[in-house]
């Protein structure tokens, strides 16, 4: 289906052991193919009916439709959804309970809600790379900039990735009390090197971080700490005077510097 400069179309990737992650693919009609391909992933907002379609600007909030701009930018741009949102919902009666009761379910088995969530990003970006030529990138706002953050640590095929309003440290949640999804609260993570630790593994890749200055869910101080704990040369911090958002000057800037980071990566090894 075109959708303005943009085509739009829903697939499903398989995994191995038979679950399937929907998702939506938008790829532009006038591809230069001078830039790659995106990863697109959505926030959390305690709102699980919305997933994939609100980044493809299909619903909800017009501010998180990155995914659509970023296709418009040039750059076909994969969007699946997160286990527990939209398609893939697995209480429509209380979202939150299946969510947090799943999440448990796995800590006691050995597994993570956070790698949960990362082996299907990894998956999605796996079919991405075989479809599409050129470097890879990831973008995701709040529980997709975490995700994000994660992925890249462990994803060498993510060359660059926009982080917004979605990395802090444990340390801080629980020094302010803040309540977090529970994809956050990895096992030994805090005792390891907190998210210092995950920012320290990213390597050869390039991020933009964006932030603002009193989002409630990442105190600004924490954010710049761990800013530090990236390796020199990876990490461009774009501060606002704002919340928790991901305003139109944020993402028009975000988008121009991931087009311009997969185009220059496109000439490293």
């Amino acid at each position: 289906m075109q959708q303005g400069k943009v085509l739009r179309e829903r697939l499903e990737i398989w995994a191995d052991d038979g679950h399937v992650v929907p998702c939506l693919f938008l790829t532009p009609i006038d591809d230069d193919h001078q830039a790659g391909a995106v990863v697109a992933v959505h926030q959390h907002a305690g709102n699980y009916a919305l997933g994939k379609g609100e980044l493809a600007g299909l619903d909800g909030d017009p501010q998180m439709a990155f995914a659509l701009e970023l296709a418009e930018a040039g750059m076909p741009t994969l969007v699946p959804d997160l286990l527990g949102f939209e398609e893939r919902q697995r209480n429509t009666a209380d979202p939150w309970q299946a969510e947090h009761r799943e999440a448990w379910n796995l800590v006691v088995s050995g597994s993570t809600w956070q790698g949960l969530h990362t082996g299907d990003i990894a998956m999605v970006t796996g079919w991405l790379d075989a479809e599409v030529r050129g470097p890879l990138g990831i973008a995701g706002h709040s529980l997709g900039g975490q995700i994000g953050l994660f992925n890249l640590a462990c994803d060498l095929r993510l060359r660059a990735g926009v982080l917004s309003c979605g990395i802090g440290t444990l340390e801080s949640f629980e020094r302010e009390a803040i309540s977090h999804n529970p994809a956050w609260f990895v096992p030994n993570l805090r005792k390891a090197g907190d998210t210092h630790l995950v920012a320290q593994a990213i390597e050869n890749q390039r991020v933009m971080i964006v932030a603002g200055r009193n989002d409630p869910l990442f105190p600004f101080s924490d954010v710049q700490g761990l800013i530090s704990s990236f390796r020199e040369g990876v990490a461009d911090f774009v501060p606002f005077q704002g919340g928790h958002a991901f305003p139109a000057a944020q993402r028009r800037r975000a988008v121009s510097w991931l087009r311009a980071s997969l185009i220059a990566a496109r000439s490293m090894p």
